[in-house]
């Protein structure tokens, strides 16, 4: 009898071993942590809320490091900086008066006799460099493998032409806003996948126009943590 309680004891030990390193998977987020990462994000389009720009397709890729500043038993708060070496912005752009034989291929169709006639709009990608030297973000269940995480940042970003229409500026400042889930593979290696609202403007920096863009970036992240 006595034998069958000690294996009991034991088995259930064991079970609540198994479950704590489970649910415990890592302690990647101890204070003084780093993590390292590396980004891409897009955005297939955009949305009009601060910014007034419309139909702006917006990729970046970039690197991050992360310091955690505190951490308590559930949640990390980190302080974030971030360089994006590649920016790349779509805008739509006039190319002028085209002469076609169809109308339902023209945008804003117009009749010239005695063949139809109209203004056509394409494209056109222009590159940026920026970086983000100032965030925060916050990982909540933060021994746990799936860990939900919200972040904050701001910085600028110079592109190669005036962003996103003539007459307003290559320079342009940051914001955003995000949430997501960070996924660990193992105790230093995750995986951070998530949906950032980015707001794009040039703060009324001496130019006579100030459009902005919004953006809702998809992105995704690997990080080696330290």
């Amino acid at each position: 009898m006595i034998l069958r309680i000690s294996l009991l004891c034991m088995l259930m030990s064991f079970a609540t071993a198994s479950a704590r390193a489970q649910s415990t998977y890592t302690d990647a987020f101890h204070s003084g942590a780093n993590e390292y990462q590396v980004w891409a994000g897009y955005s297939p389009g955009s949305i009009t809320w601060i910014g007034k720009s419309e139909a702006r397709r917006i990729f970046q890729t970039g690197a991050g490091w992360r310091r955690v500043l505190l951490a308590t038993d559930q949640i990390a708060w980190k302080y974030t900086v971030d360089i994006v070496p590649l920016a790349l912005v779509s805008q739509p752009t006039i190319n002028g008066v085209e002469v076609v034989p169809d109308p339902k291929h023209l945008f804003f169709p117009a009749v010239c006799a005695p063949i139809a006639c109209g203004v056509t709009i394409g494209r056109r990608t222009t590159y940026g460099v920026g970086f983000a030297p100032i965030g925060f973000e916050f990982n909540f269940r933060r021994k746990h493998r799936v860990q939900p995480v919200a972040g904050i940042n701001g910085g600028l970003l110079r592109f190669s032409r005036e962003v996103p229409i003539p007459n307003s500026a290559s320079i342009n400042f940051t914001f955003s806003l995000g949430a997501g889930l960070e996924i660990f593979t193992s105790e230093s290696r995750s995986v951070t996948i998530g949906y950032r609202y980015h707001h794009t403007s040039n703060a009324d920096s001496g130019t006579p126009f100030n459009p902005g863009i919004d953006s809702n970036f998809i992105s995704a992240g690997y990080s080696f943590h330290r």
